[in-house]
């Protein structure tokens, strides 16, 4: 259920059997030179909606914006502070605990609203004794995908072989494989370090974390190569990240903190 594509009442019946709500956070931003600023969004927003028809579950209009500024020296890309995030989310999800919604499980597609969204998590455990959540649809793509990517290089990273894919599969309207090109390897900021992403390089066994941009160390705005992106993968990854997170939500809106 789309609770912009139903009326109060549809909602109502809703909230006599059911307390949970599928909250999509999405972004707005470059991906590329290959790939239009709303390929993130547009994933986002599917995946939640499909998941909504496959368990049942209400699912609101998806939050368009993040916070997005490691990617602000490419035009297009969109960015809010974190405390805008959080204020906005926190707000909008007292409304729907106000309400009668116990249960809020954000499908999160950004790294950047991680630290926002268990903020209001928290926030809605305290005042309504809510369930709060979150599932990254990346990371699930990146666990139950299946199949070798063909590319070795950060397939999964931003931009690159795995999320291609998918939007080959899924929205191609925002695919322009004709621009689409290996980034060269990633620059390290020093002798003895890998960068990971923007946020992250290893040394050694172990990590730690740099908050760089990503015109930093890879300018073409990608962490691998698109190329060998196609749509039939990004079919296979599609429904295998739906069945599980389709399994998550319906275990989640089942859960309770009292013993």
């Amino acid at each position: 259920m789309r609770t912009d594509h139903s009326t109060y009442s549809d909602i109502r019946a809703y909230l006599e059997s059911h307390d949970t709500v599928l909250i999509p956070v999405g972004a707005t931003e470059q991906y590329g030179n290959h790939l239009a600023t709303g390929a993130e969004l547009r994933i986002c927003e599917m995946m939640a909606t499909e998941v909504g028809a496959a368990t049942g579950l209400a699912v609101t209009p998806i939050i368009p914006v993040n916070y997005s500024a490691m990617f602000l020296d490419y035009p297009g890309t969109l960015s809010v502070s974190m405390s805008t995030l959080e204020a906005y989310l926190g707000e909008m999800c007292d409304a729907l605990a106000s309400q009668g919604f116990r249960h809020f499980f954000f499908v999160n597609i950004h790294a950047g609203s991680l630290g926002p969204i268990e903020s209001v998590c928290r926030m809605l455990r305290r005042n309504y004794d809510a369930v709060g959540g979150t599932i990254d649809i990346f990371s699930v793509m990146r666990d139950v995908g299946g199949g070798a990517f063909t590319t070795s290089q950060a397939p999964s990273g931003h931009a690159s072989e795995m999320v291609t894919s998918v939007a080959l599969a899924k929205c191609p309207d925002l695919v322009f494989m004709d621009r689409a090109k290996a980034t060269p390897a990633l620059r390290a900021f020093t002798e003895g370090v890998k960068t990971v992403s923007s946020g992250k390089v290893t040394l050694g066994k172990s990590s730690f974390s740099v908050f760089s941009d990503i015109s930093d160390y890879a300018p073409i705005g990608t962490q691998g190569d698109p190329t060998g992106a196609t749509a039939d993968a990004g079919a296979r990854i599609w429904d295998a990240t739906l069945a599980y997170m389709s399994d998550a939500a319906t275990h989640f809106s089942k859960m309770s903190f009292a013993a």
